[in-house]
């Protein structure tokens, strides 16, 4: 069962009142629940319960309200309002509250999970009105698909002059599951481009068909191991089709390079990235098998064999030029301080809620936001219990310190567990109100009501209320057994009591000692921990990278040389990213890696080009970036704003990674072989 919000909105023309009938026709769809407390039964819960719901470190004040004196200037003040025109404006209010003890605690009643006076009210239902009267939300919770509650909304509201949508994350769903009705085209232009890149790099039609041949399959492996795909799998797909359709065929090298790129996903908290880190090297090695094994047979049989590749051996370094490395090196050195300074201040693109192109939801959710809520920013606090009543008791004792996080980092709460108090909390709350002698008050209270004229019975609904508060004070037993009972019973599910807690907009980190769920505790999380942790896998992704060329080529200074490549091209992502406005987060993090990879695999390549006496500015060497590049620039022609986003940062991370690795790697090997000749020859 999920959880689905519906937006109702008049259309242009219609009468205030056509809002009401349009939410009693909705009145068949089962499933209903409210946003908010029923505004009639929490007054009256509220109204019972005055003195036991008020804080301890209210008392105080509490007696102050009762002393002999106060109650006589209480009481003279209420009989002025009384025998005012204006008096059945606030009658009720004297009936319910003389003393006016709400006073005492005034941000109270917005912490009770009633809305703030600028922002929505509640509807008699516990449904969400506009403040303009022309908007409703209601939630259900629904075992079907968010369209099939739509449809069935649609045909209770055919003649009503309401226009209806669908908002919430379960919408969210849908139209990131039709987005990828887009995917065929992508790839389509993706086959295209590489198609144009390898005829250029090869001018053969045979070649080109043997390469694009001998990748479907690890492409479908590849598809096969994430699915199904969803909003995010298709670009890195896409990147690795690219990726793999180089046109030098790659040895084993290139390929545990490429595979291993997105290993340090692994050590991230995102499902869908652990996914990739594994499936990610399984495509790509399976790419670099049928690179070496299929593409020469497949060659072969069109009427043209492949040339063979040589492994790598140990490339010596290059001639050390001074005056070309030592600015190289400088330049580095500026790359890198740049990027630690743009990590810090390019603009954290946070992994909720994803953009998306479908125009009607994101006008819905743009509407929620203003009229409303934000609905990134809902979170919810489960509150364990076996039954009801302990998940009640549970979550009064956690109210404290969601009440303290009021209004600086939470704007309010629809709170199960402000209208109970745990047991140990109202038998302190009970010892504290006896002590103050409360009947002894209500007597006096009594007495001065009659003193001055008026009948005591004027105010009997708020002496009852205050001498069977303490006969009946609101346990959770009782709470469930009360006008709210139906409302607190259906917050209580197999994850225990839910209390709907709705974020501020500043970004502050929120205390672990609760458990809080949503995107946006996630999204807040993340923006305080994600700098760290990307460094982290940053740090990882060169550890491995160097370890591979160590193993390939027994050259420490070479590997030394290609993972501080690796840095300097993600730094000059960074920077990039940083300079053009772009975002950078946890979705950009498998990029980031990419660049790192692609940083080690163009040095490697450079330095075993200048070994063979090739020449530095080799053409043919970087060809290889063309197809990262096309795949680049397909995702820029997707629909989803997410694909071009990924789209753009993958194209700057294949110059970054080709211009360090393919021109820098080389001058940095030359420097860091020259100082391990130094080293070993003072120890000599």
């Amino acid at each position: 069962m999920i959880e689905i919000d519906l937006r109702l909105h008049l259309d242009d023309g219609a009468p205030d009142e056509a809002l009401e009938a349009a939410v009693l026709a909705l009145e068949p769809l089962a499933g209903r629940c409210p946003l908010t407390p029923p505004p009639a039964e929490a007054r009256r819960w509220l109204d019972a319960h005055a003195l036991s719901l008020l804080p301890r470190e209210y008392h105080s004040a509490l007696a102050d309200r009762l002393a002999p004196e106060a109650l006589r200037s209480a009481i003279a003040g209420a009989r002025a309002r009384l025998a005012s025109p204006f008096a059945g404006l606030v009658g009720d209010d004297l009936r319910r509250d003389p003393l006016r003890l709400a006073e005492l605690a005034p941000q109270l009643a917005g912490r009770l999970g009633f809305l703030a006076a600028a922002g929505p009210e509640a509807s008699v239902r516990g449904d969400l009105v506009a403040p303009d009267g022309r908007s409703a939300l209601l939630c259900f919770h629904h075992e079907g698909s968010a369209q099939d509650l739509r449809a069935s909304a649609a045909a209770l509201l055919a003649a009503h002059p309401v226009s209806l949508t669908v908002v919430g994350a379960p919408a969210r769903d849908d139209a990131a599951a039709a987005a990828l009705s887009a995917a065929p085209r992508v790839l389509t232009t993706l086959a295209a481009a590489l198609t144009l890149v390898l005829a250029l790099a090869f001018r053969s039609v045979r070649p080109v068909v043997a390469l694009l041949l001998a990748i479907l399959g690890p492409a479908a492996l590849l598809a096969a191991l994430v699915a199904p795909l969803g909003l995010l799998d298709l670009p890195l797909l896409a990147l690795a089709v690219g990726i793999s359709a180089a046109p030098a065929r790659p040895d084993w090298t290139v390929t545990a390079l490429s595979a291993l790129a997105l290993t340090p996903l692994l050590l991230t908290p995102y499902p869908a990235w652990q996914t990739w880190g594994l499936a990610w090297a399984a495509g790509l090695a399976a790419a670099g098998l049928a690179r070496r094994l299929v593409q020469p047979a497949l060659a072969a049989w069109l009427g043209k064999p492949a040339a063979e590749r040589a492994p790598f051996g140990r490339p010596d370094p290059p001639p050390l030029r001074l005056r070309v490395a030592l600015p190289a090196a400088a330049a580095c050195a500026i790359v890198l301080s740049l990027g630690a300074w743009s990590s810090r201040h390019v603009r954290f693109d946070s992994p909720s809620p994803l953009p998306l192109a479908d125009p009607e939801l994101t006008a819905a959710e743009a509407a929620v936001r203003a009229e409303f809520f934000r609905p990134e920013d809902v979170a919810v606090l489960h509150s364990p219990g076996a039954t009801p009543e302990e998940a009640l008791a549970r979550a009064a004792e956690e109210l404290p310190a969601l009440l303290s996080l009021v209004p600086t980092q939470v704007e309010r709460v629809d709170a199960p567990g402000a209208f109970a108090v745990a047991e140990a909390e109202l038998k302190a709350r009970l010892d504290g109100l006896l002590a103050l002698d409360i009947r002894g008050r209500l007597e006096l209270l009594r007495a001065t009501i009659a003193e001055f004229g008026m009948r005591p019975d004027a105010f009997g609904e708020f002496i009852r209320a205050a001498g069977d508060d303490l006969r009946d004070p609101p346990s959770p037993e009782s709470a469930l057994a009360g006008p709210l009972g139906p409302w607190l019973a259906g917050k209580f599910g197999p994850d225990g009591m839910v209390t709907r807690v709705y974020l501020a907009s500043e970004q502050g980190a929120l205390p672990a000692s609760l458990d809080l769920r949503g995107p946006g505790v996630f999204a807040r999380a993340e923006h305080d921990r994600f700098s760290a942790r990307a460094g982290a896998v940053a740090a990882a992704g060169a550890w491995l990278s160097a370890l591979v060329v160590w193993l390939a080529t027994r050259r420490l200074a070479l590997a030394l040389a290609l993972a501080l490549a690796a840095i300097v091209a993600q730094c000059g992502l960074l920077v990039l990213l940083h300079l053009l406005g772009r975002s950078f987060g946890p979705l950009t993090l498998p990029v980031l890696l990419l660049a790192g990879s692609a940083a080690v695999v163009a040095g490697l390549r450079a330095v075993r080009a200048l070994a063979a006496g090739r020449p530095w500015i080799d053409p043919g060497r970087f060809a290889n970036a063309l197809g990262p590049l096309a795949a680049a620039l397909a995702l820029l022609a997707a629909p989803e704003p997410v694909w071009r986003s990924l789209g753009i940062a993958a194209g700057l991370a294949i110059l970054c990674a080709h211009g360090v690795g393919g021109l820098v790697g080389p001058l940095l090997y030359a420097l860091t072989s020259r100082a391990a000749e130094r080293f070993y020859r003072r120890r000599e």
